[in-house]
């Protein structure tokens, strides 16, 4: 179906080209994955050029078979850069500074042990359950 110079297909005309069952198709379009047109008042039609943007590589670009894990640690592991080293280094001192402060205004008392409020969290939890 052609039309404005665009060409359409219905639901099940695209279900029927990707071998896919019609509620797939409008569990996409009902998650806004999929554009759809409506044509009337019950018609609905998708574009062929939207339907090709659901087409996308297997794999990803580079190593094949790189779980996310896998790549996270090899970017990380690449050495720093000048500039990224400069922006660690401000980072870190500014961390320094707010735990400074946060002493002092605590009198240089530490901040309790979380694991041990966690605790007695999960505890009273678990009391208000029973």
């Amino acid at each position: 179906m052609i039309m404005v110079g665009e060409e359409y297909v219905t639901v099940a005309q695209a279900a029927q080209l990707f071998s896919i069952s019609r509620s797939t198709l409008w569990r996409w379009i009902d998650q806004g994955r999929l554009p759809a047109y409506r044509l009337g008042q019950r018609r609905v039609l998708i574009r062929q050029d939207d339907l090709k943007t659901l087409i996308t590589p297997a794999r990803a670009e580079g190593r094949r078979g790189m779980t996310e894990i896998e790549k996270e640690r090899e970017r990380l592991s690449r050495p720093l850069t000048v500039e990224e080293r400069r922006k660690a280094l401000v980072a870190l001192e500014a961390a320094e500074r707010f735990s400074a402060e946060l002493r002092r205004r605590r009198g240089g008392e530490l901040f309790s042990d979380s694991a041990e409020i966690v605790r007695e969290m999960r505890e009273e939890r678990a009391r208000e359950l029973s």
